[in-house]
């Protein structure tokens, strides 16, 4: 989600509870690399250096367990891709700084989005299947294999089925996979593989190319899926806990797309790694609240916020924790970087709010919501703490 592709009608993701009694009650069996102990939780926060330092520094009653950062494979070149990995970068969105990072937290896990997306004059997707970027594979599989044991959570192509990506099912699952055997090849054996779906419920966006990004397909999430041996996590983005957030209904609902990624998570047996949440349209910092579609901000007290995302957010992942293992939190002061800046008034996609509007979503912008977090995450019996992972 930190790549520059103007992404607007895309914009995120609900939480949703365990509507299946039958899923829910009988706990699925998981079998995946770097699966959490029974019964706990993986965190991570991202997304780019600067607000990972300044979680670190705000909140230090949290002890960091894991981390997110952002790459790409977009050149047959390794020193013309992999952004961020060898040297600091900025996609308008903070700086992103690997070696800085994981400086900063050493014994931190580390889940990479990894884009190739083809939205431009090339399809990059095409071009990794073919075989013409493998010297940028084999770089990136010797710099992961260089961090063991550090464990890595590779998203791959993370939030395939969103629109603003413009993959194609087969082209996606070709590329997938070849960069999957490509890091193997490196000895790379600290990284499990990611398979990211954006769980997007509206894909009439897209025009023509909608039947891609439907979920109410039945058959939505199989098209996508590269195989059971090159899956290790199933993953989803949550955004939304309902339509509040929204300016329009969209055609499916985001509670019903969300459902279906973890149902195809428990038919697979394979654990849900929540890789993108964040309550966007909120400023915890000025108590307001928005849609995403356009910077029309109203009060809302830290109690209103807590309650109407934070609240059901971690309902949802309590109530599906059979599947559920992991999540990363976005906690970041979206508005003042420039990729997600959304002036008051100005429709999204629309020059000054190219990619919707996020606003606020830092823990520590108010005591409150800072406090309630603490309690959440700093329960031993449900999260994992410093030195157990």
């Amino acid at each position: 989600m930190l790549q520059g592709v103007s992404r607007w009608k895309i914009l995120a993701w609900v939480s949703l509870v365990c509507v299946s009694s039958v899923a829910c009650a009988q706990a699925t069996e998981l079998k995946a690399k770097f699966l959490p102990p029974e019964g706990k939780l993986l965190m991570f926060i991202g997304q780019d250096s600067d607000t990972i330092s300044d979680y670190i520094k705000a909140v230090p009653e949290d002890n960091i367990e894991a981390v997110t950062l952002y790459t790409t494979i977009k050149h047959a070149d390794p020193s013309k891709t992999l952004k961020a990995v060898f040297e600091r970068a900025n996609w308008q969105a903070g700086d992103v700084d690997f070696g800085y990072t994981l400086a900063e937290s050493p014994k931190a896990a580390l889940a990479i989005g990894l884009a190739f997306d083809a939205c431009n004059d090339i399809d990059h997707a095409i071009e990794i299947a073919a075989g013409r970027y493998d010297k940028s594979i084999a770089a990136l599989g010797e710099y992961l294999a260089s961090i063991a044991p550090r464990k890595v959570f590779l998203r791959i192509g993370y939030e395939f089925d969103g629109m603003w990506n413009c993959y194609n099912p087969e082209s996606y699952k070709q590329a997938y996979r070849k960069i999957v055997d490509g890091v193997k090849a490196q000895g790379a054996d600290n990284v499990a593989m990611i398979w990211q779906s954006a769980a997007w419920p509206d894909p009439d966006g897209a025009g023509e190319r909608a039947p891609l990004y439907d979920h109410r397909d039945p058959k939505h999430l199989s098209r996508w899926y590269p195989g059971d041996d090159y899956v290790d996590w199933v993953s989803l983005s949550t955004f939304y806990t309902d339509l509040s957030q929204w300016r329009y209904t969209p055609g499916d609902t985001p509670k019903r797309a969300q459902m279906g990624v973890l149902d195809f998570a428990r038919k697979k047996a394979k654990p849900v790694f929540i890789s993108e949440a964040a309550p966007q349209g909120f400023d915890i910092g000025e108590l307001t609240r928005s849609p995403i579609q356009r910077n029309q901000a109203k009060p809302a007290s830290a109690e209103e916020i807590w309650q109407s995302w934070f609240k059901p957010w971690f309902e949802l992942i309590y109530d599906n924790q059979d599947v559920v293992r992991a999540v990363a939190y976005i906690n970041t002061h979206w508005k003042t970087q420039p990729m997600w800046y959304c002036k008051p008034g100005i429709d999204a996609g629309k020059p000054g709010c190219n990619n919707g509007n996020w606003g606020d979503t830092r823990i520590q912008a108010n005591p409150l919501i800072q406090s309630r977090w603490l309690v959440q995450v700093n329960d031993e019996k449900r999260w994992i703490q410093r030195g157990d992972y």
